[in-house]
This record gives C-alpha cells, sequence and structure tokens, in this order.
C-alpha cells in the first residue's frame, strides 16, 4: 500500500489521526520566506532541524561526504490529490569543507525537488502558512505525505490538535524532547506552583536587561523570546513529565489535564509578544497605553499617546498612532483594519518571516505599515525592504512625533 492509496481523498481531521495512528514521523512549521523561495535564495526547498533528519534519514547526518543526499519515493498531498515523486534530502555541509573555497559555508538540512510553484511547499502566497510534513517506511521505501493549511479554520485546528501554537521559526516534532536549556538557577517554588506569563518575563527582564545590552532592540526582543521559551519549556517539563508518568486514574483526568496544560502554552504565547513589546517600549520613554478601547469596543495591542488622547477630538489625529502585535500575520492583518478609526496608517508588529508580494500590496493599500525584527527582513522581497519598518525605525519615528512632549502632558496618563 502506497501513501497514495492510503492518505487519498482523507480530511485534514483524518489526516492527523492517520499519521499518529500510523507511526509516522511528523515536523510541523511555519513556511518562510526562504522554504518557498519567495526572497529567490540559492538554497531551495524546506529547512528542516537536523534532529529530523536524524530520525527520518540518518544517512545523511555525516560530514563524511560532501552534500550527502537522500531519496523519498512519493510525498502525497491529500488536500491536492496530487504527489511529488523522488523528493530529495539533502545536507549542504559546505561549512566542513574549506578546500572548496566557497563564499558562504552551509550547515543545513532541506527538501527540494518539489516541482517548482504549482506545489503547494513552494506556492510564495503560502508563506506564513501552517505545513505538516510526515515521513513512513513502507516495504522498506521510504514515503511521506504533506498538509499545507489553506484556511485559518484548518491552521486552527492543527493548533488544537498540537496543543499549542505553531510559531514563526519554531518547529514542533513527534517524540522530540529539547534538550534542557543552559543550566539556569529558576525560584524553587516555581517548580511547585506554576508561574504565570508575567512572573517568568520578570524573570527574563532581570536576567536580560535593556541597560546591559549593546546591540539593537530588534535582537533584544528575540533573545528574550528565545530566553523565555526555554525557560517556560524548563518548568513544564519538571511540572508535566512527572505526571505524566505516574499515570492517571481515568480518561476524563487525563483529558482535563491535558487542556489545562494546552490553555497554559496558549496563554503564554498570546501574552509573551506583548509584554516584550511594552517593556521595549517603557525602557524606551514612549508614551503609550495598550488594551484601550476604541471604537465598537475594538481594543489596539498598543496606542500613543493615551486613551486619554484618542477620545479627546482637540487632540491631532495626526499625533495618533497604533500598533498591533501578531506573532504571525497571514491573513490576520486584516483583524486590525477596524480597530482605531481615527488612526489612517495602522501598524502591525509580526514574527512571520516573510509575506507575498501580493499580500504586502493588500496591506499598503489599507494602509497597514508591517513592522518586523531587523534580522527577519532578509526573509521578505527585495524590493519591500525598504518599505518595512524595524522595531528600531518604529520606536525612532514615535520618539520624533512625540518630541514636543510638553504639548502631550496634559494627554498622558
Amino acid at each position: 500500500m502506497t501513501a497514495l492509496n492510503h492518505f487519498k481523498n482523507l480530511s485534514l481531521t483524518r489526516f492527523l489521526e492517520e499519521i499518529e495512528s500510523n507511526n509516522y514521523s511528523w515536523i510541523i512549521k511555519r513556511l518562510s520566506g526562504n522554504d518557498t523561495g519567495l526572497t529567490g535564495g540559492h538554497q531551495a526547498g524546506l529547512y528542516f532541524p537536523r534532529e529530523f533528519f536524524q530520525s527520518v534519514l540518518p544517512e545523511i547526518c555525516t560530514t563524511d561526504k560532501y552534500n550527502p543526499e537522500a531519496w523519498i519515493e512519493e510525498c502525497y498531498f491529500p488536500a491536492q490529490g496530487d504527489s511529488v515523486k523522488k523528493l530529495r534530502a539533502i545536507y549542504y555541509n559546505s561549512k566542513y569543507f574549506p578546500e572548496k573555497g566557497l563564499k558562504k559555508k552551509y550547515d543545513e538540512f532541506r527538501l527540494t525537488r518539489w516541482g517548482g510553484s504549482s506545489s503547494p511547499v513552494q506556492d510564495i502566497e503560502n508563506t506564513g502558512t501552517i505545513c505538516i510534513f510526515a515521513v513512513g517506511r513502507v516495504n522498506g521505501t521510504v514515503q511521506s505525505v504533506a498538509w499545507v493549511a489553506s484556511t485559518l479554520e484548518e491552521e486552527d485546528l492543527i493548533e488544537n490538535w498540537l496543543g499549542c501554537e505553531v510559531e514563526p521559526g519554531r518547529f514542533k516534532m513527534r517524540n522530540y524532547i529539547p534538550q534542557p536549556a543552559a543550566e539556569v538557577q529558576l525560584p524553587d517554588n516555581w517548580f511547585k506552583n506554576f508561574p504565570t506569563g508575567k512572573e517568568i518575563f520578570s524573570y527574563v527582564l532581570q536576567k536580560l536587561p535593556r541597560a546591559n545590552w549593546k546591540k539593537s532592540i530588534d535582537d533584544l526582543l528575540i533573545k528574550r523570546r528565545e530566553f523565555e521559551f526555554e525557560v517556560f519549556e524548563e518548568i513544564e517539563r519538571a511540572e508535566v513529565l512527572p505526571k505524566i508518568k505516574n499515570g492517571f486514574t481515568s480518561v476524563e483526568n487525563f483529558i482535563r489535564y491535558s487542556h489545562s496544560v494546552s490553555n497554559r502554552r496558549k496563554s503564554r504565547t498570546g501574552n509573551s509578544l506583548e509584554l516584550n513589546l511594552q517593556s521595549i517600549f517603557k525602557d524606551e520613554k514612549l508614551a503609550f497605553e495598550t488594551q484601550v478601547i476604541t471604537e465598537n469596543k475594538k481594543k489596539p495591542d498598543f496606542l500613543f499617546p493615551s486613551g486619554k488622547a484618542y477620545h479627546d477630538m482637540v487632540f491631532p489625529n495626526v499625533k495618533l498612532h497604533m500598533m498591533a502585535a501578531k506573532t504571525c500575520c497571514k491573513d490576520r492583518w486584516r483583524q486590525i483594519i477596524n480597530e482605531a478609526n481615527r488612526i489612517d496608517a495602522k501598524h502591525l508588529f509580526t514574527l512571520q518571516q516573510g509575506v507575498s508580494s501580493n499580500q504586502l500590496q493588500e496591506m499598503k493599500d489599507n494602509n497597514v505599515i508591517l513592522v518586523v525584527p531587523k534580522p527577519y527582513l532578509g526573509s521578505f522581497p527585495k524590493e519591500w525592504r525598504n518599505s518595512l519598518l524595524t522595531l528600531d525605525s518604529f520606536v525612532q519615528y514615535i520618539r520624533i512625533q512625540q518630541s514636543n512632549i510638553s504639548v502631550l502632558e496634559q494627554w498622558i496618563n
């Protein structure tokens, strides 16, 4: 039985059930601009971490040979009812072969030869979309199936099945247990009572204060989020694994506990980005408020300089600004268009690594200005990079807008 026959005409729900029950090795990520070919990069194809290839194709995880490769006989897409034959898995390892004299030293794993833009994983409009790739062995032959979410509803279904959000730049793998973070002395009481997201972030601020940071605030935000994620995983590992090993007395208790773990993960993800931005705006001494109610009970994530200024019609519209924060903005950016009617240009901060030119043009047509961390600019189309703001350039822009602070004082709480 081939992957084509086994997965033919399956719904997304059945697809998820099948890859789990048939013990497929799966990995889930959001497609970046480099994955889909949006940036025109040399290394075409999906990037996956070493850990995944070590579990499914360990033979290419070697530096004894230059750019070792292996072949996956077939990759079937149930949603499209189509297959890609002879998918190539390759380890670009030029970092270990200086004698080649190459300018760029690669050390990365990719899946290539998807068949061009007709493939869902190489369609630049799918940049930022959740992709599931699963590998199994049938009669000694390596086969695979893949699903690229086509709607926000499908993304929600995948994340509910997974039990957490799929953040840009991060992977979720079956049976993968990440290595513990570098030795960090966490508060003892955290291992008895799980800390809140604010408590974890306060700890992150202590370890990575703005005063000691020499690089840009864009780099600081990324570094803090990475560290925060490691801390959360460390606490979760210590709290959750023992309970799983001890077992449950009923299915209902197990389901109830799994839901609590899932909800805690989602809560952390939802609050993390806002807490990070709020901390930076405070350090940069910008005047702002969070979750101010505007028209139709909408609540922009950040309003500059204040809700009082926004609701006072004497205050000039040109001095009002807002920012929404979304880890992934594909299709979700439209949600912010009507969040503050007095403000024409809406700023949107995202961690998504790449947006298609078509969506960027739509954003521009709707007065949405994208703000991204500076290290992620390379994931966007070259012709649009100068139109994007970094976090640092956004802060500088707001600082100039608020330079005559004495005039604003009466509107700042």
